[in-house]
């Protein structure tokens, strides 16, 4: 699966994208909102995680352009703050957590949305499945 990670905080998005790859994702870094932006114009994604507070173009504003113009995209937020997570909300985070997270709490997120997700022919490389289908994905069935 390939992700943007979006956080202001170099330390985050970099042990966040080790994680990831452990799992076989592919990930793209970007440290605010509007790196993001032109990423997401230049690159398909599957799943963006952004922070909420950034420079320039904060998670809220993110989220808004995703919505506008990615509309199936999916959005995890993440923020250390109560009030920003119910801002990402609001601009169309599709699921949110709270500084500090677990891995796999946005391991299964993903899983989540992508089991039941009728727009994808296949379940995303690095989700943990018996039954994956070969498509849009690059999923492989497992013996």
């Amino acid at each position: 699966m390939k992700i943007l990670l979006v956080d202001d905080c170099v330390e985050i998005i970099n042990i966040l994208a080790s994680l990831l790859e452990v799992s076989s994702h592919e990930t793209d870094k970007a440290l605010d909102g509007i790196e993001a932006v032109e990423l997401l114009r230049k690159h398909d994604y599957d799943v963006v995680i952004t922070d909420s507070e950034m420079p320039r173009m904060d998670g809220k504003g993110l989220c808004q352009f995703i919505r506008s113009e990615l509309p199936d995209l999916f959005v995890i937020g993440i923020s250390g703050s109560t009030q920003s997570l119910d801002k990402l909300r609001a601009a169309g985070a599709d699921v949110c957590f709270a500084k500090p997270f677990r891995i796999d709490e946005i391991e299964k997120a993903m899983e989540t949305r992508f089991h039941s997700w009728p727009h994808a022919p296949a379940v995303p490389a690095g989700i943990h499945d018996t039954q994956r289908q070969p498509g849009r994905f690059g999923a492989v069935a497992r013996p």
